[in-house]
């Protein structure tokens, strides 16, 4: 999970959800509460009202994930990995990579991908 190697490699971690259209469908507070336990999330999982952080960043889709460094530059921007339907079929570990190239003071060498997953669900 990308939780133990961010916490494995002391960076902090947390989740937004952006998706306004679906607060009643799904992902609304009590449904996040009911998945993070479900999961075993050990950060924070937070909403983020009217999508304001996520239109910020640019983000388009869920996960989509943004690594800082410790100077807080963007270092690492995308997907999680390369393969969102299947975690049995990833070939390419691109958070992983990212952070542990990150906390060994390398370079990141794939500092963007595509990010995968579903489309944000915004209110018009």
């Amino acid at each position: 999970m990308v939780s133990n190697i961010a916490s494995e490699n002391e960076v902090g971690m947390i989740a937004l959800n952006p998706n306004e259209d679906y607060r009643d469908r799904g992902d609304g507070m009590d449904d996040m509460i009911k998945r993070a336990k479900k999961m075993n999330y050990d950060f924070p999982y937070t909403l983020d009202k009217d999508h304001e952080i996520a239109d910020a960043f640019g983000a388009t889709r869920t996960p989509h994930v943004y690594l800082f460094n410790a100077d807080m530059k963007l270092v690492y921007v995308g997907a999680i990995d390369d393969n969102a339907r299947d975690a049995n079929s990833v070939d390419s570990f691109y958070l992983k990579d990212a952070i542990e190239q990150m906390t060994a003071g390398k370079k990141v060498t794939v500092p963007a991908t595509k990010s995968l997953g579903c489309t944000i669900k915004r209110v018009s």
